[in-house]
């Protein structure tokens, strides 16, 4: 799934020539750039938070009081399912990224996860104790093999050892990418944590990106968070009967827009281990997935993205209403579901960042198609 075109909210503070500010931006849009990993998108509070925190009216702990208090009030009711979550993670991610402090260890890495996930996760800062599969878009619902509960701690040590005694001395740019795309890859392979796993290792990786003396504060993370974890999975997979490798590649080409401003296109669907590269320019997106043989698409994505069930029937419901080819605005939602105008707008911003549907120009504002191959 490609993320979002979209006006950046703090584009302005970039090229304001504030480098205080610009580097709130940043660290603003990154942190709420990473929830979209796990399909969850912030407030316009927060957006406001963050805004007055970048123009210094409020400090990042003042911003991370409203917000809990904001989440304490009645009128935050109204919020989608999980938004919570978002804001209060986006808004600790912000606060770890402006920190100078770090260091080198899976103490640490731990740490983050404990600060990012407590009052969210009642698992936040422990290592799981069971086995996890997740189904994945992009390997056709299949899972990665994560690293087993019982040799978790053991794995986590070994890695870090290895990294640590590794000496960047001599090495060209390339090829020290491809080094931290296989560090990066194998500690997130091994899935320390029950959920947020993946926020984790971002937040972890970028303060060890600086620490090494690169800049990593720019948009990368937050535009392309999404092709950042899929990239993940694909360095972790392998189905050698179907002639699907684990690769690098993606990762790499992440890395080097990341740290050498290269301009390598991150395109989600070029991940899927259906995807052929020839069909890259010869293919309407809302035909890509036919293509490449998705079956189920719309149900693998929504599952995938944890989407609560009510959502994910009234989804199928306006799927199998509308199809690929009838174009619909928020008024036929409404017409069709048991819902009113906010929480209409509220779901066809969901299904956008699911990347569901595609807007569809020359009919007034507003109007959607789906892009998805079946519900059933």
């Amino acid at each position: 799934m490609d993320d979002l075109e979209h006006k950046d909210p703090f584009a302005s503070y970039y090229e304001s020539g504030e480098p205080d500010k610009a580097a709130k931006a940043y660290a603003w849009q990154t942190a709420i750039g990473l929830q979209k990993v796990d399909n969850l998108q912030t407030s316009a509070y927060l957006l406001k938070t963050a805004q007055d925190n970048i123009e210094g009216r409020i400090s990042i702990g003042e911003a991370k009081q409203l917000i809990d208090s904001y989440y304490k009030q009645d009128r935050a009711k109204s919020e989608p399912e999980r938004t919570e979550e978002a804001d209060k993670v986006a808004a600790r991610i912000t606060e770890i990224l402006a920190e100078d402090s770090f260091v080198f260890s899976p103490a640490q890495y731990i740490a983050i996860h404990q600060r990012l996930f407590t009052g969210v996760y009642s698992h936040a800062g422990k290592i799981r104790d069971y086995n996890i599969t997740k189904k994945e878009w992009v390997l056709n619902g299949a899972s990665v093999t994560y690293g087993g509960a019982l040799e978790l701690n053991a794995t986590l040590d070994y890695d870090f050892r290895i990294e640590r005694d590794f000496s960047y001395e001599g090495l060209g740019m390339s090829e020290i990418i491809k080094h931290l795309a296989k560090f990066v890859a194998r500690l997130w392979q091994i899935h320390v944590f029950g959920e947020g796993n993946t926020r984790t290792t971002a937040v972890f990786f970028i303060k060890y990106l600086r620490s090494l003396g690169f800049d990593a504060a720019n948009d990368i993370f937050a535009a392309n968070s999404w092709y950042f974890r899929n990239a993940l999975v694909r360095a972790n997979y392998n189905n050698l009967q179907a002639g699907v490798h684990e690769t690098i590649d993606y990762l790499e080409k992440f890395l080097r827009n990341l740290l050498l401003g290269e301009s390598n296109v991150l395109k989600n669907r070029y991940l899927h281990v259906g995807w052929k590269e020839e069909t890259a320019h010869s293919l309407p997106k809302q035909h890509i997935e036919q293509h490449i043989g998705v079956k189920n698409s719309l149900s693998a994505r929504l599952e995938t993205a944890k989407v609560n069930i009510k959502t994910q029937n009234n989804i199928i419901t306006l799927y199998k209403t509308f199809g690929n080819e009838k174009i619909f605005g928020r008024g036929d939602v409404v017409s069709v579901l048991p819902i009113t105008a906010r929480p209409a707008t509220d779901l066809i911003k969901k299904m956008q960042a699911l990347e569901l549907l595609e807007s569809v120009h020359g009919l007034g504002k507003g109007k959607y198609r789906f892009v998805v191959n079946d519900a059933d």
